[in-house]
């Protein structure tokens, strides 16, 4: 495992060891399940494990995690961070750093997390359950602009909700309240269907009764519950066991690291004399600008490539000339050995501009002995390549003229 999955199984192993200390019943969800029922491993592009849970288990592992008071560790949610996107909770390792900067709004305790999910109950209340979902709309619509369709649609739901967020301890207030009444709202044992929802996306729905008894896998070795095949069916469709992962690639939009805490890189920020939403804007222009800039560099690198292969191929016409007709010799009388011996240089050479997208010739017969080597050794379709790869100018052999040749 990366260092990344590391930090994430265990925190994923924490959560599961709270539950089972309290009774506390929970899925694995999402990615991190389908990972767990197709191959017992943590992807490399994951950044964020997920779970889920009910509205009366949330309560209680909350309740947990206070009375346990896990070192370096916290618990976000609407309770303690008005500016945190979602119905739920993230369990944070204080000791690490996670920045998305896309997505740095959704959350304020850039560590990596495991997501604790709701598994919503159908409302009893039809009213009380369109109001919920106006004040989430709103809620959410306060976070960053939308398309202007969207804040047009959705006007009057962010109209109901933005009044009451003008100030850090009025935000926190309604949060609470919300929180609470959502509480409430998504808790209906009588309920046959369900569902989960995240910041600014849709609803998946499922039957009650996929949840009713965890079916035990395994994830890294370890044993974890999961929904039961129709929630994989649902969400992935038929072939869920074949499906591929999708997955949060590193790139220069992430800023990680499993041995930083991430109120020390705050407080880098801080000591610049930077608001955190000014500094993401600032990196992200100027990694913008780098990406503008890329096909410039990368065409200079080539013509840099094409100027280092020609120093190759000169070298080694000079070391093989004088040996080429032993060469030819070696691989007309079946010495292979002798011959890969003599050839490992070129070799080398040869691959290190393969690596480039460079094919390497110097002489086209020396050519022919390298590439009957590499089918020998069941390397054909490299060998197939690598001839691909030379321009024809390159299949000629070389001609040394000096001052006074015509």
């Amino acid at each position: 495992m990366t260092e990344i999955q590391k930090t994430l199984f265990t925190l994923l192993c924490e959560v599961d060891g709270i539950c089972r200390k309290y009774g506390i019943t929970y899925f694995l969800h999402e990615n991190t399940a389908l990972e767990a029922v197709q191959k017992d491993h943590m992807g490399e592009e994951r950044m964020i494990a997920e779970v889920i849970m009910r509205v009366p288990e949330l309560l209680r592992f909350m309740e947990a995690f206070e009375k346990e008071k896990p070192a370096h560790r916290s618990l976000e949610s609407w309770l303690n961070e008005p500016r945190y996107g979602d119905f739920g909770c993230r369990y944070v390792n204080d000791n690490t750093l996670y920045l998305d900067l896309p997505n740095y709004h959704h959350y304020r305790q850039y560590g990596f997390a495991v997501r604790i999910s709701v598994l919503r109950d159908f409302p009893a209340s039809r009213i009380k359950s369109k109001l919920a979902t106006a004040k989430e709309i709103g809620f959410e619509m306060t976070f960053a602009e939308g398309s202007r369709a969207e804040a047009k649609k959705y006007e009057f739901c962010e109209k109901l909700v933005r009044p009451k967020l003008k100030t850090p301890e009025s935000s926190l207030e309604f949060t609470r309240k919300m929180f609470d009444e959502f509480c409430g709202i998504y808790d209906n044992p009588s309920a046959q269907r369900c569902f989960s929802k995240y910041f600014r996306t849709q609803r998946h729905h499922f039957e009650r009764s996929w949840f009713a008894e965890p079916v035990m896998t395994t994830l890294e070795g370890r044993s974890f519950p999961v929904p039961a095949r129709e929630y994989f069916v649902s969400m992935y469709g038929q072939g869920y066991m074949s499906r591929r992962l999708p997955g949060r690639k590193m790139t220069e939009y992430i800023v990680a690291d499993t041995e930083i805490p991430y109120r020390d890189y705050l407080k880098e920020i801080a000591d610049i004399g930077l608001p955190l939403n000014k500094y993401i804007a600032e990196r992200e222009r100027y990694i913008r600008k780098q990406k503008a800039s890329q096909p410039k560099v990368d065409t200079i690198k080539h013509y840099w490539d094409l100027l280092f292969r020609t120093g190759d191929r000169f070298e080694l016409y000079e070391q093989y000339a004088p040996i080429k007709k032993e060469l030819l010799s070696m691989r007309r009388e079946g010495r292979f050995d002798e011959l890969s011996a003599a050839l490992a240089p070129y070799r080398e050479k040869l691959m290190k501009n393969y690596q480039l997208g460079l094919g390497l010739c110097f002489d086209p017969e020396i050519f022919d002995c390298m590439t009957d080597l590499l089918r020998r050794e069941g390397n054909g379709q490299l060998a197939a390549e690598l001839r691909e790869m030379i321009p024809e100018e390159h299949m000629k052999p070389i001609v040394i003229k000096g001052y006074d040749d015509d």
